[in-house]
C-alpha cells in the first residue's frame, strides 16, 4: 500500500478494478457455472468495497440465501420502468435478493397504490421451460412478454414478478392490479417461477431448484415488506375457475407454504 494514498483514493481504485473483474466475468467467460461462481464472488468484493452488507457465501461457493443484514448503506434507488405509461407499463427489471427487499420497501413507501393486494398466488411459467430459456429471461424477453399479453392475449397487465436462476424479475408494477389468474386478480400478487414443474426435468435439475427458492423468497419479501398476511399465500391450481396443476404437479404446497414462512423469519 502506497503511504501517499488516501483512503478514497484505495476505494475508488478497488470500485474500479471490482467493476472491471465483473464486466470480463459478464463478457469473456465461457463456461456457465463457472460464471455463475464467480460474479456472485465479485459481487461479495464490491458490495464490501462499497460497505454493504455480505450475503453469506458456502463452502461450495454457493449463496446460501441467508441475509443477514439485507439493508443497504444509502439511498436505495430503483431502475426506471422499461414501459411507462398507462398502456400496459411494465418495470422489466432483474433484481438480486437483497435489491428486491429494498425495491419493496421503497415502492410500499414512495409509489401510490392504484389497488389493495392481499395476497401471493404462485405460477409456472411452462413454456418458456428451462431448455427453452438456458440462460433465463433478459430485458427483452420481459418486451416479448408484454407484446405478447397484450396483443395474443388482449390483456392491460400481467404477471408481478417472474423468477429465474439468476434473480427475481419485476414486470408489472407492484403498485398496479396485475392479471395471472381469474379469481385472484384484482386481490393477489403473481409470482411466476421459470420452468414447467410438471416435468421431472426441470423440478429436479439444479437450475429448477434455484428458480423455486427464488420464487420462495420473493413470495417472503412481500410478505415481509408489502403487508402481505403470511396465511395469504395459494397456488394457481387452487383457483376454483381454472383446471391447471399450476406450479406445477410436482410442487406441494405444505412443503412450498412452509418454505415461503421461514424464509419470512430470516429476512
Amino acid at each position: 500500500m502506497a503511504p501517499t494514498e488516501s483512503k478514497e483514493v484505495l476505494t475508488k481504485k478497488l470500485k474500479e478494478l471490482a467493476e472491471k473483474n465483473r464486466w470480463n466475468i459478464e463478457n469473456r467467460w465461457g463456461v456457465s457455472e463457472q460464471q455463475d461462481d464467480a460474479k456472485r464472488i465479485a459481487d461479495q468484493l464490491f458490495a464490501l468495497v462499497n460497505g454493504e452488507s455480505l450475503e453469506p457465501i458456502s463452502a461450495e461457493g454457493q449463496s446460501t440465501g441467508d441475509l443477514s443484514d439485507t439493508d443497504f448503506q444509502g439511498t436505495f434507488t430503483p431502475p426506471d420502468w422499461q414501459v411507462e405509461g398507462d398502456d400496459f407499463p411494465i418495470v422489466g427489471r432483474k433484481f438480486s435478493k437483497a435489491e428486491f427487499i429494498e425495491y419493496v420497501k421503497w415502492v410500499k413507501q414512495k409509489e401510490s397504490y392504484l389497488w389493495s393486494p392481499r395476497g401471493i398466488t404462485m405460477h409456472h411459467t411452462g413454456f418458456p421451460d428451462l431448455s427453452i430459456r438456458p440462460n433465463g429471461f433478459t430485458e427483452q424477453h420481459m418486451l416479448n412478454m408484454r407484446h405478447g399479453y397484450k396483443n395474443d392475449k388482449g390483456w392491460s397487465a400481467g404477471p408481478h414478478v417472474f423468477t429465474d436462476d439468476h434473480g427475481i424479475w419485476v414486470f408489472n408494477p407492484l403498485s398496479r392490479r396485475g392479471i395471472h389468474s381469474v379469481s385472484y386478480n384484482s386481490t393477489r400478487y403473481a409470482i411466476e417461477m421459470l420452468g414447467n414443474f410438471n416435468s421431472e426435468a426441470d423440478y429436479r435439475k439444479p437450475r429448477g431448484k434455484t428458480i423455486r427458492e427464488n420464487g420462495m423468497f420473493a413470495a417472503a419479501v412481500l410478505m415481509k415488506y408489502a403487508g402481505i398476511s403470511t396465511a395469504k399465500l395459494n397456488f394457481h391450481r387452487h383457483d376454483p375457475e381454472t383446471r391447471k396443476t399450476c406450479p406445477g404437479s410436482n410442487i406441494n404446497f405444505s412443503d412450498f407454504e412452509d418454505a415461503v414462512l421461514s424464509i419470512v423469519e430470516q429476512v
